[in-house]
């Protein structure tokens, strides 16, 4: 009996495991988990030059999860989306939302939200790189690693410490309802667009833009985000895997967060 080629091999393989194939031959997957109470609606847009993946917005109850499939070459990036209503002239998110649809089908998402930003690479000896960003504002938090897991520095990024929307200044809080609930925080440029906070202009270098109070904020309760844009204490994970976690509300204290 002939033996098959090896890549008519992997593809009939891959058509016979149980559930979705997300994967193609090279590709890589994004396990994307709601450890929130409450429903998150994640989002992917990609960067510039790179194609909009299959998965471009989807519904994920607490505790469920779901795969993303992406090129071995992509870049772009994940966010959550909260408080989400798809229903004719009403349809919107409360944060994070992308013109009021389920798939977002290549636009970023309205801030402020907590964003993965991801840049693959197929060559295991440079690596991928991912970080989280809340240069633009404050939704949820977010956890990112590798799987197999490995929380080494170079591969995992924690969550945040604090819940950012209870101590989130008024001057820069996003609310819903009557009970003005805060459901995100923006970012100090966001609030103010003013060059210090934006790190634009005559404070356009890692020199002249160091931060401020209000990225301080930030940076206390989720040391390892990207406060402002030259935030150089920020994690940016360098780490080659086939397969990546991104997990909405990691840490304890998410339990607590009240329904949005």
């Amino acid at each position: 009996m002939a033996l098959l080629p090896p890549l008519l091999l992997s593809c009939i393989l891959v058509l016979a495991l149980p559930g979705p194939a997300v994967v193609m031959v090279g590709g890589v997957t994004f396990h994307v988990t709601n450890k929130c109470p409450f429903p998150v609606w994640p989002a992917v847009a990609p960067n510039a030059g790179h194609p909009v993946l299959a998965a471009g917005g989807f519904f994920l109850p607490p505790g469920q999860s779901k795969r993303v499939g992406a090129p071995a070459t992509w870049n772009g990036r994940f966010w959550g989306r909260t408080g989400c209503t798809f229903a004719g002239n009403a349809a919107r998110c409360l944060t994070g939302d992308c013109d009021g649809r389920l798939a977002c089908n290549g636009s970023v998402g309205t801030p402020p939200a907590t964003l993965v930003e991801v840049s693959l690479h197929e060559d295991q000896s440079k690596g991928s790189s991912y970080d989280v960003s809340v240069v633009d504002g404050y939704n949820l938090p977010v956890a990112v690693w590798t799987r197999p897991a490995n929380r080494s520095g170079d591969c995992f990024i924690a969550g945040c410490a604090k819940n950012v929307n209870a101590v989130c200044p008024p001057e820069l809080q996003v609310t819903s309802g009557a009970g003005k609930k805060v459901v995100a925080c923006r970012s100090a440029c966001l609030a103010f667009g003013l060059d210090a906070f934006c790190c634009r202009g005559a404070y356009g270098t890692a020199e002249t833009c160091r931060g401020s109070v209000y990225s301080r904020i930030f940076r206390d309760a989720c040391p390892a985000y990207y406060s402002y844009a030259y935030d150089v204490a920020a994690a940016t994970a360098r780490c080659y895997a086939q397969e990546y976690v991104v997990t909405f509300c990691p840490s304890r204290w998410g339990d607590r967060v009240a329904q949005i």
